[in-house]
């Protein structure tokens, strides 16, 4: 019985163990189970006797893994998916809360709007939008502008440069010049951080357009959509956000499309891509252009 009891807590560790290797941080780890870092650290000291070996070493406040903390972390990292994989397979359908992070322009021009699609495959999933920030100036490259361990999956543009995350390119990323057909405008508008976007444009179509100052400058591609619409100006957008104006003929197309040489992507941690709820809605992203 004793044994067995000391199995028990072992086993009762392992998820605090893999939280503590997760953030590399006893105070993070203890706060995603609600518990004191004292109450934690006492849970892995506890786990160091009864396995009779030291998972981590300690110099003041700072922790580093040992090889044996090593070994251990990895096994709890597959034990606990294997349990968690389980878990969904014997399950009718896909179930709890999947926490999607997401640019605010494709979320409110191209995801939501094609999100029934998915909610109607997994009437028992409950999915959650936030939005992130991101830089795309030519200095600031594939920027990571948010916890990977707060979200599932993040849905964003970039060249493929995230480091130690797992992206999944959803389609290449084209813009187009547009403008509303009730309105004969030639002023440009402008993106705050797409700087030089309109001028990579015009070099690839011959595009003519007036490269001036704009004086509209938005920070959001749904506030040039908006902008556009009303008709204050000519508007560059990535194509993926306007293909339904355009195909209705509420936005009409200056020139044709172009390549900007980046793409959108979604990313995860290598735990959370393994999840059977975000790898289910990472293929549905994948073939979510043509869900209309």
């Amino acid at each position: 019985m004793q044994n067995d009891d000391r199995k028990l807590a072992i086993f009762g560790a392992l998820p605090v163990l893999e939280a503590a290797v997760r953030h590399n941080s006893f105070t993070k780890a203890a706060r995603e189970f609600g518990l004191t870092q004292s109450a934690l650290s006492r849970r892995i000291q506890g786990l160091e006797r009864d396995l009779g070996v030291v998972l981590f070493s300690r110099r003041g406040r700072s922790i580093t893994l040992t090889k044996d903390g090593a070994r251990l972390a990895d096994a709890a990292r597959a034990s606990l998916d294997l349990l968690e994989n389980a878990r969904h397979q014997s399950e009718a359908g896909l179930t709890g809360t999947l926490t999607v992070g997401v640019l605010p322009s494709l979320a409110s021009c191209w995801l939501i709007p094609r999100l029934s699609v998915f909610c109607a495959e997994h009437p028992y999933l409950q999915v959650r939008i936030e939005t992130i920030d991101a830089d795309f100036r030519d200095d600031h490259k594939d920027p990571v502008t948010w916890d990977p361990s707060s979200l599932d999956v993040v849905v964003t543009r970039g060249r493929g440069g995230w480091r130690s995350l797992v992206a999944t390119k959803l389609f290449d990323e084209a813009m187009i010049a547009v403008r509303s057909p009730g309105f004969d405008v030639k002023e440009r508008l402008g993106h705050s951080t797409r700087t030089g976007a309109w001028q990579a444009y015009i070099d690839e179509t011959g595009v003519e357009i007036n490269l001036s100052r704009p004086a509209l400058v938005f920070e959001h591609y749904f506030m040039v959509r908006e902008a556009v619409r009303v008709g204050h100006g000519v508007g560059l957008l990535p194509s993926v956000l306007v293909e339904r104006d355009l195909e209705t003929g509420e936005l009409i197309a200056c020139g044709p499309s172009a390549l900007s040489g980046a793409g959108y992507y979604a990313i995860s941690t290598d735990r959370n891509a393994s999840r059977p709820t975000t790898a289910a809605f990472v293929n549905w992203l994948s073939k979510a252009p043509q869900n209309r």
